[in-house]
């Protein structure tokens, strides 16, 4: 890799992919997501921690959350779906499934599923990204009106104009604007306040780097691959920037957190930079080569 130069850009498929497209429940706040986070860490031979299994996240939704238990699936299941499966992994879960006669044997199967627990609070935040705010409602950003918006907005415009899920430029702007928060919920509880609040000298885990390359991954210039987040946090020459300690194995929050602000930028493989650009999208490509000759 070439030190020259770091680009860290917020993924899309979290978004695109992972995040419902109506308001996520009230219990989502980010009051209740980092009491889950201080609960997991406490029910660690429990199937809490660092891996969450169904019956636990079951427990925490339904029980402590008041969820209903198909709401608590669904979220579980979106998440388990964003992971790397081979098509025959996930056409034989399929069958295992279809098999079950009873409820219960459904829920014998699914308890054997777990996701990673510092990675799903992330997915759990990102639920924001659709939720309504009274004060915007109330000015007509939520509520679309003639006198809101241009009547015929153009192509470099179109995207906002859609939902949040698909305009990458909403998706850089929502991390951007959380991402304090992104990192206190990682944060072992050692380092927090009893207000469970960050300090000028909290630590961040490994674990806790690899898990926010869930949403961010990056590349360094003249180069032609693309990194996930923490293999690029733990490069030698970026141990400085990114606050790394080889000492402590640990990551300063205050340090990463002025480095990810510093390197962030567009998705350059976002549909809106594709089309700021005048690219053509992979699969627009794919489509003009198969089309049939008129």
């Amino acid at each position: 890799m070439d030190q020259s130069g770091v680009l860290l850009w917020v993924k899309a498929e979290p978004f695109l992919v992972g995040a419902l497209q109506e308001p996520p429940p009230s219990k989502f706040s980010l009051h209740y997501l980092r009491k889950i986070a201080t609960y997991v860490r406490t029910r660690a031979t429990e199937g809490a921690y660092p891996h969450l299994y169904w019956p636990t996240w079951r427990h925490i939704a339904c029980g402590k959350l008041q969820l209903a238990k198909d709401l608590a699936w669904l979220y579980f299941e979106m998440f388990d779906n964003l992971s790397v499966r081979t098509p025959e992994e996930r056409l034989e879960w399929s069958e295992i499934l279809s098999n079950c006669a009873t409820e219960e044997e459904v829920e014998k199967q699914r308890s054997q599923l777990y996701v990673d627990t510092l990675q799903f609070l992330l997915f759990l935040y990102i639920q924001q990204l659709n939720r309504i705010s009274l004060r915007t409602s109330l000015i007509g950003e939520e509520w679309p009106s003639r006198r809101s918006r241009p009547q015929s907005p153009s192509p470099a415009e179109r995207p906002s104009c859609h939902n949040k899920n698909w305009n990458d430029y909403s998706h850089q702007a929502f991390v951007c604007n959380h991402l304090s928060e992104l990192l206190e919920l990682l944060l072992d509880p050692e380092q927090l306040t009893a207000s469970f609040h960050s300090t000028h000298s909290s630590l961040l885990s490994r674990d806790a780097v690899t898990a926010l390359s869930f949403l961010i991954e990056g590349t360094v210039s003249r180069a032609k691959k693309v990194y996930p987040l923490h293999q690029l946090a733990l490069w030698q020459p970026l141990h400085v920037a990114s606050g790394f300690s080889k000492s402590s194995k640990t990551f300063s929050l205050y340090k990463l957190e002025a480095w990810l602000r510093a390197s962030l930028t567009t998705n350059p493989f976002g549909p809106s930079a594709c089309l700021k650009s005048g690219k053509k999208l992979a699969w627009a490509h794919q489509a003009s080569a198969s089309a049939p000759a008129s």
